[in-house]
């Protein structure tokens, strides 16, 4: 099986490609590749549940009428200029549903701003985060089919906080073991995280 990132060169030839608005696949590509980490920074900013995929569909559907526009050389880090597209897209939808929610109350201007306040701050330190914990999902999901064995399983074991001796009585292996595959896995998937930082920002 080859790596989730074979399908495509550089994060530059995919926006390339769906700059060009009708091409259907390569917009599927990549709204499967970001959409995730949007997902994440809506969550992570206090949008209730059920409204967060709507919320990702909107953000989703202005990143698509803006591609066109985007200046693939001397954009900087498009993950950055996603971020700022998807806090915008979270302010609006705050401002809309106070105003649909406090329509006839005085106060609704300021408690609308006071929500704003209130996300903004943290919006770089969310949208950070959530970047980082995308990346290390994508890259441990395309290293796992280059293990054999028990590999992956010892490593997000690990991830779930079990010690080794917990992760060796779980998998029937010896500890010897578990801090041998831990060590492989982490190796590699520090390189994968790498080439993904490099080919998505």
């Amino acid at each position: 099986m080859q790596l989730f990132m074979d399908t495509y060169n550089t994060r530059q030839t995919l926006i390339m490609r769906v700059k060009n608005q009708h091409d259907d696949p390569s917009w599927e590509e990549f709204a499967n590749i970001y959409r995730g980490y949007i997902y994440a920074v809506i969550r992570n900013m206090g949008i209730a549940e059920s409204d967060r995929e709507e919320l990702v569909q909107q953000t989703l559907i202005k990143l698509w009428k803006k591609l066109p526009d985007i200046d693939v050389e001397h954009s900087g880090k498009f993950r950055s200029w996603l971020s700022t597209l998807t806090k915008n897209c979270v302010i609006d939808f705050i401002r809309k549903r106070k105003r649909e929610i406090n329509l006839r109350e005085k106060a609704a201007d300021q408690e609308d701003q006071q929500q704003v306040n209130t996300v903004l701050p943290d919006i770089d330190r969310i949208s950070e985060a959530a970047w980082k914990q995308h990346l290390a999902a994508l890259a441990l999901d395309n290293i796992e089919p280059h293990f054999s064995g028990k590999a992956v399983n010892v490593f997000r074991l690990s991830l779930q906080g079990l010690d080794v001796p917990a992760i060796a009585e779980k998998l029937e292996i010896k500890e010897e073991s578990v801090y041998r595959l831990k060590t492989r896995v982490k190796a590699r998937l520090i390189e994968e995280i790498q080439r993904l930082r490099s080919e998505l920002e």
